[in-house]
Parts: structure tokens; C-alpha cells; sequence
């Protein structure tokens, strides 16, 4: 209901904006109020999702093999199965929506393929996969778009510290006097602005945020049961302790450090090594790092849940052997490589979780 309520009042807007800009036609004094009712509910409308457009997108021609996988995984969860998968350097897998009609998309994070063991990459696809299952609510057309409409609104007036020049030019530069002056009448008239927007937009965005904390407070017991489903399903589809290992923080803490390590290095040493060489092997150095934490690792974890007689184990329905997963690697070793590139041109951003 509550998500109902918002889609009507974003309705709402558009069409009053829209009625009173074709009243204006007979009453000019329309024109103002009728642009701004329009401005706001266009602002406020859900936008189509979109796909990354540097990184690479496989249809199942590009990557049969790893299709059939997806599709497998897909059938064992009890979920629709995804026609596209975009290959992305972060080091998770998701499932996204894109477009009008909210097609679903699977994001293949290369930096936890190439860390984890197999049936730990058959354990985080189900996982991701079983969000396409309806009982995630915040994730379904209706709630999922309300919540962006309100996360919009919500932000919607903020002071930007950007839109600021700095105070002060040197005493040496010509005409200083004068560009002090024109600076501090800017910086009056940017935070005058400021308080104007604040003063008659703080009631819409007050509005929108406390609608937007009471749709996840509201939805909170269902994401919850929801997110305990798509574990129960990993385990289910590719064994217990795979599912439980591909939840490891600190395995993922250290291949995100480690692949800012590997850029660091490319772009420092960039003039003395061929153009190709971080590329080729940037994913194998992340699976040799990875292989070398787990042995490193503290068992305790493992100990306590061999010591848990009460919790269930389940065996793998799923199973990624050897040969299937040569093929996969073979599919996507031209993708792999343009990610590369992306990865060491652009660098990655380290969340500020995994400072060192």
C-alpha cells in the first residue's frame, strides 16, 4: 500500500504539471507552478536501469557453456533464468535490472571467480540468482522502484561543498583585492540560494525520506526471510560448506586489496612491460593470492561447524567439474581480458571497510 501511495503521488505530480501547463494556454500564471510540478515528478520517476557500457555483455551464443551452467544453477534454485551476463571487477555477483520491462541481468564479478574454488562459484550463483525469487520484495517492480523514486526524492536538496570558490587569492596577483571581493559575493549568494531551496523543498524531501525508512522498515522481516532462502538455496544447490566459504570476508578483503596491489604495480611499471602483460595474467595472480590466504587461514570456523550436529548438510545438486570449467575459461578469455584493460586504465576504488 504504502509503495502504492507513492507511484500515485508520482503520478500525481506529472499529470497536475501536464494539466496546468495545457491550462496555461488561456492562464500564463499557470506556466510556473505547472513546470514545477512536472520538473518534480520527472526527477522523482523511476529511471530504466542501465548495463555498463565499457565492460563486456555474453549472450548465450558468446558463452554456451557458461549458460548452461547459469541455466542449470537457475533450474535448481527454482527461478527464471537471465538471457545476458556482464563480466564486472568487483569482487561480488549480483543480479540486476535493465530497461523498461526490468530484465534481469547477471553480474559475474571476476575478482571472486578467479579467488574461489569451484563449487564456491556454482554456491555464489545461486545465491545471487535466488534474488530473482519474488519473495524479495525490495527487489520486485513495485516496491524496488518505489524505493528508488524515494531515494531520489530524499536527496533531492543537499548543499554541494563543490559549488564553493575558495576564500583568499594570493596578494601577489593582479587585481587581487577585486577577485577576494567576487569570491566572497559568490559564496553569499551560493549559500543564500542554498537556505531559498532548503526553505521550500526541506517539507518534500523530509516527507520522502520518512516514507522511504517506513517502506524498509516495513519490508524488513521479508528481506530477512528472503535472504536466509538464498543462502539455504546455495547450500542446497552446490553443498553446505561451499555456500558457507563463499561467505568468507576475509578472502574477500584480501583479493580486493591484492587487485589494488596488481594495479598499483601495472601503472607504476607501465613503460617497462608490454601492453598485454598485466592483462594476461592479472586474474591468475589474484587466484595464486587466493589460493595462498586459504591455506594461510584460520580453520576455527570449519572446526565449529563440524562440531554443530544439529545443522543440516546438504551435497552438491550442481557441480562444476574440471572439463566444464576449462571450457568456461576458454569462453571467457577474451572477456576476461577487456575487464583487465578497464581495470588497469581505470583503477578500482577500495571500500573503506578494506583499508589496510
Amino acid at each position: 500500500m504504502v509503495a502504492v501511495v507513492v507511484h500515485l503521488a508520482t503520478a500525481g505530480l506529472l499529470v497536475g504539471g501536464l494539466t496546468l501547463l495545457l491550462g496555461a494556454w488561456h492562464r500564463g500564471i499557470l506556466i510556473v507552478p505547472g513546470l514545477a510540478l512536472l520538473a518534480s515528478g520527472f526527477a522523482v520517476c523511476p529511471r530504466p536501469g542501465r548495463l555498463r557500457p565499457e565492460l563486456p555483455v555474453l549472450r548465450e551464443p558468446d558463452a554456451p557453456e557458461l549458460f548452461r551452467l547459469v541455466h542449470d544453477v537457475a533450474d535448481a534454485v527454482g527461478v527464471r533464468r537471465v538471457d545476458l551476463v556482464q563480466l564486472t571487477p568487483e569482487c561480488s555477483v549480483t543480479v540486476t535490472r535493465y530497461g523498461l520491462r526490468r530484465t534481469p541481468c547477471l553480474l559475474l564479478g571476476l575478482p571472486l571467480w578467479a579467488a574461489h574454488l569451484p563449487q564456491q562459484r556454482v554456491a555464489a550463483l545461486a545465491h545471487a540468482l535466488a534474488h530473482l525469487s519474488p519473495r524479495h520484495v525490495r527487489h520486485g517492480t513495485l516496491i524496488g522502484t518505489a524505493l528508488d523514486s524515494l531515494a531520489v526524492g530524499s536527496g533531492g536538496v543537499r548543499t554541494s561543498p563543490e559549488a564553493r570558490l575558495p576564500y583568499g587569492s594570493l596578494a601577489q596577483a593582479w587585481r587581487a583585492g577585486d577577485m577576494v571581493e567576487a569570491e566572497r559575493h559568490f559564496n553569499v549568494r551560493g549559500r543564500r540560494s542554498d537556505l531559498a531551496a532548503w526553505a521550500v523543498l526541506w517539507i518534500p524531501r523530509a516527507t520522502a525520506s520518512a516514507t522511504r525508512r517506513l517502506l524498509i522498515r516495513l519490508t524488513r522481516s521479508a528481506t530477512q526471510r528472503a535472504e536466509a532462502g538464498a543462502e539455504l538455496a546455495a547450500a542446497r544447490t552446490a553443498s553446505s560448506d561451499a555456500a558457507v566459504a563463499v561467505l568468507d570476508r576475509h578472502l574477500a578483503r584480501a583479493t580486493t586489496l591484492e587487485m589494488h596491489r596488481l594495479v598499483v604495480e601495472a601503472r607504476t611499471f607501465a613503460g617497462r612491460r608490454p601492453a598485454t602483460a598485466g592483462q594476461e595474467d592479472l586474474w591468475a595472480k589474484l587466484a595464486r593470492h587466493a589460493t595462498r590466504v586459504r591455506a594461510d587461514q584460520d580453520t576455527s570456523r570449519s572446526a565449529d561447524r563440524e562440531n554443530a550436529p544439529s545443522a543440516p548438510r546438504y551435497t552438491a545438486t550442481v557441480t562444476l567439474d574440471a572439463s566444464r570449467r576449462r571450457r568456461i575459461e576458454a569462453e571467457l578469455r577474451d572477456a576476461q581480458r577487456d575487464v583487465a584493460l578497464v581495470v588497469l586504465r581505470d583503477g578500482i576504488a577500495v571500500p573503506a571497510g578494506f583499508e589496510a
